[in-house]
């Protein structure tokens, strides 16, 4: 499939040209196809793989909120998929910094901000919890403990302060 379905620029396609296109649309599978690459990085191929769709992610972060299905799964893939190099993911913080903006709501949680998702379940039945966990598992991402992040916890690191 990747060979079939995947750019050289490391987007992996939506029924929009395959191999062929240089272009990219919502990068929730692209985000995907990077973590389950990262994940195996003794392998140097899948090492490389995971580098190049992140940083596709990284060139084109203005979809992060845009993802079609559930932008709310999409983000996560894709922020977690940028992550596999850490430029891709500052770029695409940086470049949707409004979307958290707009989310934040006045007791810290985060609400879905709507676009043209097809799929009513992430603002009708827990906008709020949902937004508000996809984000944690995003903002956490700079603290990479999560065993998805390839990452081991040790015992002497630290929570990062929250100011609460």
């Amino acid at each position: 499939f990747v060979v079939r379905g995947a750019g050289d620029n490391g987007y992996v396609w939506y029924a929009d040209g395959g191999r062929d296109n240089p272009g990219y649309a919502d990068m929730g599978r692209t985000g995907a196809a990077a973590l389950a690459h990262a994940l195996t990085p003794d392998e140097p191929a899948y090492r490389d793989y995971a580098l190049l769709t992140a940083r596709c992610i990284g060139e084109h972060p203005d979809t992060f909120s845009d993802t079609h299905g559930s932008p709310i799964l999409g983000m996560v893939w894709t922020a977690f998929g940028a992550a596999a190099d850490p430029e891709a993911l500052r770029a695409l913080l940086d470049e949707n910094r409004w979307w958290f903006s707009l989310a934040h709501c006045p007791d810290g949680s985060f609400y879905y901000q709507m676009n043209r998702d097809n799929n009513p379940q992430d603002y009708t039945a827990a906008p709020r919890l949902s937004a508000t966990a996809a984000t944690a598992l995003i903002l956490s991402l700079r603290d990479r403990r999560l065993r998805m992040m390839n990452v081991d916890a040790t015992e002497d690191s630290t929570a990062p302060r929250t100011g609460r």
